[in-house]
Protein backbone atom coordinates (compact mmCIF):
# COMPACT_ATOMS: atom_id res chain seq x y z
CA UNK A 1 0.00 0.00 0.00
CA UNK A 2 1.47 3.34 -1.01
CA UNK A 3 0.94 6.35 1.21
CA UNK A 4 0.19 9.34 -1.00
CA UNK A 5 -0.58 12.74 0.40
CA UNK A 6 -0.82 16.34 -0.63
CA UNK A 7 0.44 18.51 2.19
CA UNK A 8 1.06 21.60 0.12
CA UNK A 9 -0.55 23.74 2.80
CA UNK A 10 2.27 22.89 5.18
CA UNK A 11 5.73 24.49 5.08
CA UNK A 12 8.82 22.55 4.12
CA UNK A 13 11.03 21.60 7.07
CA UNK A 14 14.28 23.45 7.46
CA UNK A 15 17.22 23.65 9.80
CA UNK A 16 15.67 26.00 12.29
CA UNK A 17 14.63 26.37 15.89
CA UNK A 18 11.86 23.83 16.40
CA UNK A 19 9.87 26.35 18.45
CA UNK A 20 9.73 28.65 15.41
CA UNK A 21 8.96 25.96 12.84
CA UNK A 22 5.40 26.29 11.55
CA UNK A 23 5.21 22.51 11.19
CA UNK A 24 4.77 22.39 14.96
CA UNK A 25 2.43 25.36 15.34
CA UNK A 26 0.17 26.47 12.51
CA UNK A 27 -0.54 22.88 11.50
CA UNK A 28 -2.21 22.08 14.83
CA UNK A 29 -5.79 22.76 13.76
CA UNK A 30 -5.25 21.32 10.30
CA UNK A 31 -3.84 17.98 11.45
CA UNK A 32 -7.08 16.91 13.12
CA UNK A 33 -8.73 16.81 9.70
CA UNK A 34 -5.90 15.09 7.86
CA UNK A 35 -6.38 11.63 6.43
CA UNK A 36 -4.42 8.71 7.88
CA UNK A 37 -1.92 8.88 5.02
CA UNK A 38 -1.52 12.66 5.27
CA UNK A 39 -1.04 12.46 9.02
CA UNK A 40 1.85 10.06 8.49
CA UNK A 41 3.37 12.44 5.97
CA UNK A 42 3.16 15.25 8.52
CA UNK A 43 5.02 13.15 11.09
CA UNK A 44 7.67 12.36 8.48
CA UNK A 45 8.16 16.07 7.77
CA UNK A 46 8.40 16.80 11.47
CA UNK A 47 10.91 13.99 12.00
CA UNK A 48 13.05 15.47 9.22
CA UNK A 49 12.82 18.91 10.87
CA UNK A 50 13.91 17.54 14.25
CA UNK A 51 16.84 15.64 12.78
CA UNK A 52 17.97 18.63 10.72
CA UNK A 53 17.70 20.97 13.70
CA UNK A 54 19.93 18.79 15.90
CA UNK A 55 22.35 17.71 13.16
CA UNK A 56 23.95 14.88 15.14
CA UNK A 57 27.30 13.49 14.06
CA UNK A 58 28.67 9.96 14.12
CA UNK A 59 30.68 11.00 17.18
CA UNK A 60 27.52 12.10 19.01
CA UNK A 61 25.82 8.79 18.37
CA UNK A 62 28.81 6.57 19.05
CA UNK A 63 29.93 8.22 22.30
CA UNK A 64 26.49 9.27 23.56
CA UNK A 65 27.28 12.96 23.89
CA UNK A 66 24.91 15.37 25.59
CA UNK A 67 23.75 16.44 22.13
CA UNK A 68 22.50 12.88 21.56
CA UNK A 69 20.44 12.88 24.76
CA UNK A 70 19.15 16.40 24.08
CA UNK A 71 17.33 15.16 20.99
CA UNK A 72 15.19 12.90 23.14
CA UNK A 73 14.21 15.67 25.57
CA UNK A 74 13.28 18.08 22.77
CA UNK A 75 9.69 19.28 23.13
CA UNK A 76 9.09 18.50 19.47
CA UNK A 77 9.46 14.79 20.27
CA UNK A 78 6.50 15.02 22.66
CA UNK A 79 4.45 17.35 20.43
CA UNK A 80 4.29 14.65 17.77
CA UNK A 81 5.19 11.26 19.18
CA UNK A 82 4.89 9.71 15.73
CA UNK A 83 7.74 11.92 14.57
CA UNK A 84 9.53 11.25 17.85
CA UNK A 85 9.34 7.51 17.27
CA UNK A 86 10.81 7.85 13.79
CA UNK A 87 13.65 10.04 15.10
CA UNK A 88 14.48 7.63 17.93
CA UNK A 89 14.60 4.66 15.56
CA UNK A 90 16.65 6.54 12.98
CA UNK A 91 19.29 8.06 15.27
CA UNK A 92 19.59 5.53 18.05
CA UNK A 93 18.54 2.07 16.94
CA UNK A 94 19.71 2.20 13.33
CA UNK A 95 22.52 4.78 13.26
CA UNK A 96 23.64 3.59 16.70
CA UNK A 97 23.93 0.02 15.47
CA UNK A 98 25.62 1.00 12.22
CA UNK A 99 28.43 2.97 13.92
CA UNK A 100 29.81 -0.32 15.26
CA UNK A 101 30.46 -1.47 11.70
CA UNK A 102 31.29 1.84 10.07
CA UNK A 103 35.08 1.49 9.85
CA UNK A 104 35.06 -1.95 8.27
CA UNK A 105 32.10 -1.66 5.90
CA UNK A 106 32.14 0.57 2.80
CA UNK A 107 28.45 -0.32 2.40
CA UNK A 108 27.61 1.14 5.81
CA UNK A 109 29.79 4.16 5.07
CA UNK A 110 27.85 4.82 1.88
CA UNK A 111 24.54 4.88 3.75
CA UNK A 112 25.41 6.64 7.00
CA UNK A 113 25.10 10.21 5.71
CA UNK A 114 21.67 9.45 4.29
CA UNK A 115 20.58 7.92 7.60
CA UNK A 116 21.81 10.91 9.63
CA UNK A 117 20.13 13.39 7.28
CA UNK A 118 16.87 11.40 7.00
CA UNK A 119 17.23 11.04 3.25
CA UNK A 120 16.31 7.40 3.75
CA UNK A 121 13.87 6.04 6.28
CA UNK A 122 15.61 3.50 8.51
CA UNK A 123 13.94 0.61 10.34
CA UNK A 124 15.02 -1.76 13.11
CA UNK A 125 13.41 -5.15 12.57
CA UNK A 126 14.00 -7.29 15.65
CA UNK A 127 10.82 -8.56 17.28
CA UNK A 128 8.48 -10.98 15.57
CA UNK A 129 4.80 -11.83 15.84
CA UNK A 130 5.75 -14.78 18.03
CA UNK A 131 8.79 -13.33 19.80
CA UNK A 132 8.87 -10.07 21.73
CA UNK A 133 10.64 -10.18 25.10
CA UNK A 134 12.18 -13.49 24.05
CA UNK A 135 13.76 -11.98 20.93
CA UNK A 136 16.76 -14.22 21.54
CA UNK A 137 14.54 -16.96 20.06
CA UNK A 138 13.58 -15.21 16.80
CA UNK A 139 13.10 -17.54 13.83
CA UNK A 140 13.86 -15.41 10.76
CA UNK A 141 16.87 -16.98 9.06
CA UNK A 142 19.79 -15.62 7.10
CA UNK A 143 21.40 -18.60 5.38
CA UNK A 144 24.90 -18.47 3.86
CA UNK A 145 24.82 -19.40 0.17
CA UNK A 146 27.62 -21.08 -1.81
CA UNK A 147 28.40 -17.81 -3.63
CA UNK A 148 29.06 -16.03 -0.31
CA UNK A 149 25.75 -14.18 -0.24
CA UNK A 150 22.76 -14.88 1.98
CA UNK A 151 19.12 -15.85 1.77
CA UNK A 152 16.83 -14.01 4.19
CA UNK A 153 13.65 -15.93 4.93
CA UNK A 154 10.56 -15.87 7.15
CA UNK A 155 9.79 -19.56 7.79
CA UNK A 156 6.20 -19.05 8.97
CA UNK A 157 3.75 -16.28 9.86
CA UNK A 158 4.77 -16.23 13.53
CA UNK A 159 8.30 -15.29 12.47
CA UNK A 160 7.22 -12.17 10.57
CA UNK A 161 8.63 -8.90 11.90
CA UNK A 162 6.04 -6.75 13.65
CA UNK A 163 5.77 -3.02 14.40
CA UNK A 164 8.44 -1.29 12.26
CA UNK A 165 6.60 1.05 9.81
CA UNK A 166 8.05 -0.56 6.70
CA UNK A 167 5.23 -0.02 4.18
CA UNK A 168 6.11 2.54 1.46
CA UNK A 169 5.44 6.17 2.37
CA UNK A 170 7.29 8.18 -0.26
CA UNK A 171 10.83 7.92 1.14
CA UNK A 172 13.19 5.04 0.25
CA UNK A 173 13.53 2.74 3.25
CA UNK A 174 16.31 0.52 4.53
CA UNK A 175 16.26 -1.82 7.49
CA UNK A 176 18.47 -3.64 9.92
CA UNK A 177 16.86 -7.07 10.03
CA UNK A 178 17.87 -9.47 12.78
CA UNK A 179 17.96 -13.14 11.87
CA UNK A 180 19.57 -16.42 12.85
CA UNK A 181 22.72 -16.82 10.77
CA UNK A 182 22.76 -20.35 9.36
CA UNK A 183 26.07 -21.67 7.99
CA UNK A 184 26.17 -25.24 6.64
CA UNK A 185 23.17 -26.14 8.76
CA UNK A 186 24.60 -24.71 11.97
CA UNK A 187 23.14 -21.81 13.95
CA UNK A 188 25.77 -19.06 14.30
CA UNK A 189 23.55 -16.88 16.45
CA UNK A 190 21.41 -13.80 15.89
CA UNK A 191 23.01 -11.34 13.52
CA UNK A 192 22.03 -8.03 11.90
CA UNK A 193 21.57 -7.75 8.12
CA UNK A 194 21.35 -4.38 6.36
CA UNK A 195 19.20 -4.21 3.24
CA UNK A 196 16.81 -1.98 1.25
CA UNK A 197 13.15 -2.59 2.10
CA UNK A 198 11.35 -0.37 -0.40
CA UNK A 199 11.99 2.48 -2.84
CA UNK A 200 9.32 4.71 -1.34
CA UNK A 201 6.66 3.41 -3.71
CA UNK A 202 6.93 -0.39 -3.74
CA UNK A 203 8.54 -3.10 -1.63
CA UNK A 204 11.70 -4.79 -2.82
CA UNK A 205 11.28 -8.21 -4.50
CA UNK A 206 10.48 -10.95 -2.00
CA UNK A 207 9.57 -8.53 0.80
CA UNK A 208 5.96 -8.07 1.89
CA UNK A 209 4.57 -5.49 4.31
CA UNK A 210 1.03 -5.79 5.65
CA UNK A 211 -0.24 -2.50 7.04
CA UNK A 212 -1.67 -2.77 10.55
CA UNK A 213 -4.74 -0.68 11.46
CA UNK A 214 -3.73 2.58 13.17
CA UNK A 215 -3.27 2.71 16.93
CA UNK A 216 -5.94 4.71 18.70
CA UNK A 217 -4.78 7.86 20.44
CA UNK A 218 -1.28 8.87 19.38
CA UNK A 219 -0.28 10.29 15.99
CA UNK A 220 -0.46 7.34 13.59
CA UNK A 221 2.44 5.52 12.00
CA UNK A 222 2.27 2.89 9.29
CA UNK A 223 3.13 0.01 11.65
CA UNK A 224 3.39 -3.16 9.61
CA UNK A 225 3.97 -6.91 9.61
CA UNK A 226 6.97 -7.61 7.40
CA UNK A 227 7.90 -10.94 5.80
CA UNK A 228 10.83 -12.10 3.66
CA UNK A 229 10.41 -14.81 1.04
CA UNK A 230 13.87 -16.19 0.25
CA UNK A 231 15.32 -12.74 -0.37
CA UNK A 232 18.82 -12.92 -1.84
CA UNK A 233 21.37 -10.60 -0.22
CA UNK A 234 24.98 -9.77 -1.12
CA UNK A 235 27.83 -10.64 1.25
CA UNK A 236 28.08 -7.09 2.56
CA UNK A 237 24.50 -7.22 3.88
CA UNK A 238 25.75 -9.09 6.95
CA UNK A 239 27.00 -6.60 9.53
CA UNK A 240 30.18 -7.91 11.12
CA UNK A 241 32.26 -11.04 10.63
CA UNK A 242 30.80 -14.45 9.89
CA UNK A 243 31.86 -15.80 13.28
CA UNK A 244 31.32 -19.41 14.31
CA UNK A 245 28.87 -21.78 15.93
CA UNK A 246 28.50 -21.31 19.70
CA UNK A 247 26.72 -23.69 22.08
CA UNK A 248 27.45 -22.07 25.45
CA UNK A 249 24.21 -20.43 26.62
CA UNK A 250 25.99 -17.69 28.56
CA UNK A 251 28.06 -16.78 25.50
CA UNK A 252 24.95 -16.83 23.29
CA UNK A 253 23.13 -14.46 25.64
CA UNK A 254 26.17 -12.17 25.91
CA UNK A 255 26.40 -11.99 22.11
CA UNK A 256 22.68 -11.23 21.88
CA UNK A 257 22.89 -8.40 24.42
CA UNK A 258 25.90 -6.95 22.62
CA UNK A 259 24.20 -7.19 19.22
CA UNK A 260 21.06 -5.36 20.36
CA UNK A 261 22.83 -3.01 22.81
CA UNK A 262 21.18 0.07 21.34
CA UNK A 263 17.84 -1.09 22.73
CA UNK A 264 19.24 -0.43 26.22
CA UNK A 265 20.39 3.00 25.05
CA UNK A 266 16.93 3.53 23.60
CA UNK A 267 15.17 2.58 26.83
CA UNK A 268 17.07 5.32 28.66
CA UNK A 269 16.69 7.82 25.82
CA UNK A 270 12.94 7.28 25.63
CA UNK A 271 12.72 7.75 29.39
CA UNK A 272 14.12 11.23 28.79
CA UNK A 273 11.10 12.04 26.66
CA UNK A 274 8.90 11.26 29.67
CA UNK A 275 10.35 14.35 31.36
CA UNK A 276 9.19 16.54 28.50
CA UNK A 277 5.78 14.87 28.64
CA UNK A 278 5.46 15.70 32.35
CA UNK A 279 6.51 19.30 31.71
CA UNK A 280 3.98 19.68 28.92
CA UNK A 281 1.04 18.06 30.69
CA UNK A 282 1.63 20.10 33.87
CA UNK A 283 2.00 23.33 31.90
CA UNK A 284 -1.12 22.79 29.79
CA UNK A 285 -3.26 21.74 32.76
CA UNK A 286 -1.79 24.52 34.90
CA UNK A 287 -2.46 27.34 32.47
CA UNK A 288 -5.93 26.01 31.69
CA UNK A 289 -6.71 25.78 35.41
CA UNK A 290 -5.65 29.39 35.91
CA UNK A 291 -8.03 30.74 33.28
CA UNK A 292 -10.97 28.35 33.74
CA UNK A 293 -13.37 29.65 36.41
CA UNK A 294 -16.40 28.35 38.28
CA UNK A 295 -19.03 29.97 40.48
CA UNK A 296 -22.68 30.90 40.83
CA UNK A 297 -24.11 33.44 38.34
CA UNK A 298 -24.68 36.05 41.06
CA UNK A 299 -21.32 35.64 42.74
CA UNK A 300 -17.72 36.17 41.76
CA UNK A 301 -16.05 33.32 39.94
CA UNK A 302 -12.80 31.66 40.98
CA UNK A 303 -10.20 29.76 38.95
CA UNK A 304 -10.49 25.99 39.27
CA UNK A 305 -6.81 26.09 40.23
CA UNK A 306 -8.02 27.23 43.66
CA UNK A 307 -9.13 23.71 44.54
CA UNK A 308 -6.70 21.23 46.08
CA UNK A 309 -7.95 18.54 43.73
CA UNK A 310 -6.77 20.69 40.82
CA UNK A 311 -3.44 22.16 41.95
CA UNK A 312 -2.19 19.07 43.80
CA UNK A 313 -1.61 16.88 40.68
CA UNK A 314 -0.15 19.86 38.80
CA UNK A 315 2.35 20.64 41.57
CA UNK A 316 3.15 16.96 42.04
CA UNK A 317 3.86 16.51 38.34
CA UNK A 318 6.05 19.61 38.24
CA UNK A 319 8.07 18.38 41.23
CA UNK A 320 8.47 14.97 39.62
CA UNK A 321 9.60 16.55 36.36
CA UNK A 322 12.22 18.74 38.07
CA UNK A 323 13.54 15.81 40.09
CA UNK A 324 13.51 13.61 36.98
CA UNK A 325 15.75 16.09 35.16
CA UNK A 326 18.44 15.71 37.84
CA UNK A 327 17.98 11.94 37.86
CA UNK A 328 18.38 11.81 34.09
CA UNK A 329 21.55 13.93 34.20
CA UNK A 330 23.16 11.47 36.61
CA UNK A 331 21.89 8.42 34.74
CA UNK A 332 23.23 9.37 31.30
CA UNK A 333 26.71 9.93 32.76
CA UNK A 334 26.68 6.60 34.62
CA UNK A 335 25.24 4.77 31.64
CA UNK A 336 27.85 6.10 29.21
CA UNK A 337 30.75 5.04 31.46
CA UNK A 338 32.25 2.07 29.63
CA UNK A 339 34.31 1.16 32.72
CA UNK A 340 31.08 0.22 34.51
CA UNK A 341 29.80 -3.37 34.43
CA UNK A 342 27.51 -3.70 31.40
CA UNK A 343 24.79 -5.21 33.60
CA UNK A 344 24.86 -2.19 35.92
CA UNK A 345 24.61 0.14 32.93
CA UNK A 346 21.55 -1.80 31.79
CA UNK A 347 20.18 -1.56 35.32
CA UNK A 348 20.39 2.24 35.16
CA UNK A 349 18.42 2.17 31.91
CA UNK A 350 15.76 -0.11 33.38
CA UNK A 351 15.37 1.83 36.62
CA UNK A 352 15.08 5.22 34.94
CA UNK A 353 12.62 3.98 32.35
CA UNK A 354 10.40 2.17 34.87
CA UNK A 355 10.33 5.18 37.20
CA UNK A 356 9.74 7.94 34.67
CA UNK A 357 7.24 6.01 32.57
CA UNK A 358 5.09 5.49 35.67
CA UNK A 359 5.39 9.14 36.72
CA UNK A 360 4.42 10.38 33.27
CA UNK A 361 1.62 7.86 32.64
CA UNK A 362 0.02 8.76 35.96
CA UNK A 363 0.45 12.49 35.32
CA UNK A 364 -0.98 12.58 31.80
CA UNK A 365 -4.01 10.48 32.71
CA UNK A 366 -4.82 12.42 35.88
CA UNK A 367 -4.22 15.86 34.37
CA UNK A 368 -6.28 15.02 31.29
CA UNK A 369 -9.14 14.14 33.64
CA UNK A 370 -8.68 17.41 35.51
CA UNK A 371 -9.29 19.28 32.26
CA UNK A 372 -12.73 17.72 31.84
CA UNK A 373 -14.07 17.35 28.32
CA UNK A 374 -11.10 19.31 26.93
CA UNK A 375 -8.76 16.59 28.18
CA UNK A 376 -10.41 14.04 25.91
CA UNK A 377 -9.21 15.58 22.66
CA UNK A 378 -5.86 14.92 21.03
CA UNK A 379 -5.56 18.57 19.99
CA UNK A 380 -4.92 19.40 23.66
CA UNK A 381 -2.20 16.74 23.71
CA UNK A 382 -2.60 15.12 27.14
CA UNK A 383 -4.68 12.07 26.20
CA UNK A 384 -2.57 11.66 23.08
CA UNK A 385 0.62 11.78 25.14
CA UNK A 386 -0.81 9.20 27.54
CA UNK A 387 -1.63 6.84 24.66
CA UNK A 388 1.89 7.32 23.32
CA UNK A 389 3.33 6.42 26.72
CA UNK A 390 1.55 3.07 26.56
CA UNK A 391 3.61 2.36 23.45
CA UNK A 392 6.78 3.83 24.92
CA UNK A 393 6.50 1.51 27.93
CA UNK A 394 6.82 -1.49 25.60
CA UNK A 395 9.40 -0.02 23.19
CA UNK A 396 13.05 -1.01 23.62
CA UNK A 397 12.08 -3.50 26.31
CA UNK A 398 8.68 -3.87 27.95
CA UNK A 399 8.84 -2.24 31.39
CA UNK A 400 7.50 -5.28 33.23
CA UNK A 401 9.83 -7.66 31.41
CA UNK A 402 13.00 -5.68 32.05
CA UNK A 403 11.97 -5.13 35.68
CA UNK A 404 11.52 -8.88 36.20
CA UNK A 405 14.99 -9.54 34.84
CA UNK A 406 16.58 -6.81 36.97
CA UNK A 407 14.88 -7.85 40.21
CA UNK A 408 15.78 -11.51 39.65
CA UNK A 409 19.43 -10.58 39.23
CA UNK A 410 19.53 -8.14 42.16
CA UNK A 411 17.89 -10.60 44.54
CA UNK A 412 20.45 -13.23 43.54
CA UNK A 413 23.15 -10.57 44.14
CA UNK A 414 24.76 -11.13 40.77
CA UNK A 415 25.63 -7.43 40.89
CA UNK A 416 24.54 -4.33 42.80
CA UNK A 417 23.27 -0.91 41.83
CA UNK A 418 24.97 2.14 43.40
CA UNK A 419 24.12 2.68 47.06
CA UNK A 420 22.21 5.70 48.31
CA UNK A 421 24.07 8.91 49.10
CA UNK A 422 21.46 9.41 51.84
CA UNK A 423 21.19 5.89 53.31
CA UNK A 424 19.17 6.87 56.39
CA UNK A 425 16.47 8.77 54.49
CA UNK A 426 13.01 7.28 54.07
CA UNK A 427 13.25 6.29 50.42
CA UNK A 428 16.59 4.53 50.96
CA UNK A 429 15.14 2.60 53.90
CA UNK A 430 12.17 1.64 51.74
CA UNK A 431 14.43 0.33 48.97
CA UNK A 432 16.58 -1.63 51.43
CA UNK A 433 13.50 -3.03 53.14
CA UNK A 434 11.89 -4.31 49.95
CA UNK A 435 15.09 -5.94 48.73
CA UNK A 436 15.71 -7.59 52.11
CA UNK A 437 12.12 -8.80 52.33
CA UNK A 438 12.24 -10.43 48.92
CA UNK A 439 15.72 -11.89 49.38
CA UNK A 440 14.30 -13.60 52.46
CA UNK A 441 11.51 -15.05 50.32
CA UNK A 442 14.04 -16.27 47.74
CA UNK A 443 16.09 -17.95 50.48
CA UNK A 444 13.07 -19.97 51.58
CA UNK A 445 11.99 -21.25 48.17
CA UNK A 446 13.58 -23.46 45.54
CA UNK A 447 15.08 -20.75 43.35
CA UNK A 448 14.27 -17.93 40.99
CA UNK A 449 12.71 -20.25 38.41
CA UNK A 450 10.30 -21.84 40.88
CA UNK A 451 6.52 -21.50 40.99
CA UNK A 452 6.82 -19.74 44.35
CA UNK A 453 9.13 -17.09 42.88
CA UNK A 454 6.70 -16.66 40.00
CA UNK A 455 3.78 -16.26 42.40
CA UNK A 456 5.35 -14.28 45.24
CA UNK A 457 8.11 -12.13 43.73
CA UNK A 458 7.50 -11.49 40.04
CA UNK A 459 4.25 -9.52 40.61
CA UNK A 460 6.25 -7.10 42.78
CA UNK A 461 9.08 -6.56 40.29
CA UNK A 462 7.95 -3.18 38.96
CA UNK A 463 7.17 -2.00 42.48
CA UNK A 464 10.68 -2.90 43.67
CA UNK A 465 12.39 -1.27 40.70
CA UNK A 466 10.38 1.92 41.11
CA UNK A 467 11.30 2.02 44.79
CA UNK A 468 14.94 1.97 43.73
CA UNK A 469 14.17 4.65 41.15
CA UNK A 470 12.42 6.92 43.64
CA UNK A 471 15.45 6.70 45.92
CA UNK A 472 17.93 7.35 43.11
CA UNK A 473 15.89 10.27 41.78
CA UNK A 474 15.59 11.83 45.23
CA UNK A 475 19.33 11.37 45.86
CA UNK A 476 20.15 13.04 42.54
CA UNK A 477 17.85 16.00 43.25
CA UNK A 478 19.12 16.57 46.80
CA UNK A 479 22.75 16.19 45.72
CA UNK A 480 22.15 18.73 42.94
CA UNK A 481 20.88 21.26 45.47
CA UNK A 482 17.34 21.39 44.10
CA UNK A 483 14.89 23.64 45.94
CA UNK A 484 13.75 21.81 49.13
CA UNK A 485 10.15 22.70 48.25
CA UNK A 486 10.56 20.44 45.22
CA UNK A 487 12.40 17.60 46.94
CA UNK A 488 10.05 17.57 49.94
CA UNK A 489 7.01 17.37 47.67
CA UNK A 490 8.66 14.58 45.67
CA UNK A 491 9.45 12.72 48.90
CA UNK A 492 5.92 13.08 50.26
CA UNK A 493 4.45 11.83 46.99
CA UNK A 494 6.87 8.90 46.74
CA UNK A 495 5.97 7.78 50.25
CA UNK A 496 2.29 7.64 49.25
CA UNK A 497 3.16 5.18 46.45
CA UNK A 498 3.66 2.53 49.15
CA UNK A 499 1.81 4.00 52.08
CA UNK A 500 1.35 0.66 53.85
CA UNK A 501 5.09 -0.08 54.01
CA UNK A 502 5.80 3.19 55.78
CA UNK A 503 2.94 2.55 58.21
CA UNK A 504 4.35 -0.88 59.02
CA UNK A 505 8.09 -0.17 58.98
CA UNK A 506 8.78 3.55 59.43
CA UNK A 507 6.27 4.53 62.12
CA UNK A 508 4.43 6.77 59.65
CA UNK A 509 0.68 6.26 59.99
CA UNK A 510 -1.50 7.54 57.19
CA UNK A 511 -2.54 10.72 58.96
CA UNK A 512 1.13 11.67 59.37
CA UNK A 513 1.80 10.95 55.70
CA UNK A 514 -1.20 13.08 54.75
CA UNK A 515 -0.04 15.91 56.99
CA UNK A 516 3.45 15.88 55.47
CA UNK A 517 2.05 15.87 51.95
CA UNK A 518 -0.29 18.73 52.83
CA UNK A 519 2.61 20.72 54.28
CA UNK A 520 4.68 20.13 51.13
CA UNK A 521 1.85 21.20 48.83
CA UNK A 522 1.11 24.32 50.87
CA UNK A 523 4.79 25.28 50.68
CA UNK A 524 4.90 24.69 46.92
CA UNK A 525 1.63 26.38 45.93
CA UNK A 526 2.98 29.97 45.91
CA UNK A 527 5.65 28.77 43.47
CA UNK A 528 3.23 27.29 40.95
CA UNK A 529 3.37 30.07 38.39
CA UNK A 530 7.15 30.28 38.64
CA UNK A 531 7.41 26.52 38.19
CA UNK A 532 5.16 26.60 35.12
CA UNK A 533 7.46 29.18 33.52
CA UNK A 534 10.46 27.08 34.51
CA UNK A 535 9.26 24.17 32.39
CA UNK A 536 10.11 26.17 29.27
CA UNK A 537 6.98 24.86 27.56
CA UNK A 538 5.50 28.26 26.69
CA UNK A 539 7.47 28.61 23.45
CA UNK A 540 6.72 25.03 22.45
CA UNK A 541 2.99 24.66 22.95
CA UNK A 542 0.08 26.36 21.26
CA UNK A 543 -2.71 23.97 22.18
CA UNK A 544 -6.20 25.53 22.06
CA UNK A 545 -6.99 25.50 25.80
CA UNK A 546 -3.88 27.44 26.80
CA UNK A 547 -5.48 30.84 26.19
CA UNK A 548 -8.59 32.59 24.91
CA UNK A 549 -6.64 33.68 21.84
CA UNK A 550 -5.56 30.12 21.06
CA UNK A 551 -9.11 28.87 21.52
CA UNK A 552 -10.57 31.55 19.25
CA UNK A 553 -8.01 30.78 16.54
CA UNK A 554 -8.71 27.07 16.85
CA UNK A 555 -12.50 27.47 16.62
CA UNK A 556 -12.15 29.79 13.62
CA UNK A 557 -10.38 27.00 11.75
CA UNK A 558 -12.96 24.30 12.47
CA UNK A 559 -15.20 22.88 9.79
CA UNK A 560 -18.55 24.64 10.10
CA UNK A 561 -22.09 23.51 9.34
CA UNK A 562 -25.15 25.75 9.20
CA UNK A 563 -28.72 25.86 8.01
CA UNK A 564 -29.56 25.89 4.32
CA UNK A 565 -32.14 28.58 5.10
CA UNK A 566 -31.12 32.20 5.12
CA UNK A 567 -31.38 34.30 8.25
CA UNK A 568 -34.78 35.91 8.92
Amino acid sequence: MIMQADLSLLPSPGRTDISENALFGSAKTLEGYLSYADRIQLSLKRAKAIIDAHALTVHDIETLTRAFWDVHTDHAMAMDTGAGTLVAIQLNLVAGTLVKYLKDSPYVQSLMDDVLSFNVLAHYCLTEVGHGLDAINIETTGTLLPDGGFELHTPHSGAAKIMPPTSPCGIPAIGIVFAKLIVKGQDYGIRPFLLPLNDGKAMMPGITAKLLPPREGPPPLNHSITSFNRVKLPRHALLGALGSHVEDKIAIRANHINTIWRTAVGALALAGSCITTMDRSAYIAGRYSQRRTVGLPDKSRVPILTFRTQHKPILTTLAQAFVAKEFFKVAIVKFADEATDLRVRQAWSTIVKATLVEHSKTATLLLAERCGAQGLFAYNEMCSMHSSLLGLSTAEGDVLGICIRLVSELLQERYHVPLSTHPTDLLALHEQGLLAENRAILAQISGHRSADFNNLVLPKSEHIVRAIGHRMAYDAAVDAGLDPKITELYLATAVKFDSAWYCENADLPRHVQDARENEAICAALPCLDEWLVRTGVECYSQVPILSEKNWATFVEGLEEFGSDLGEC
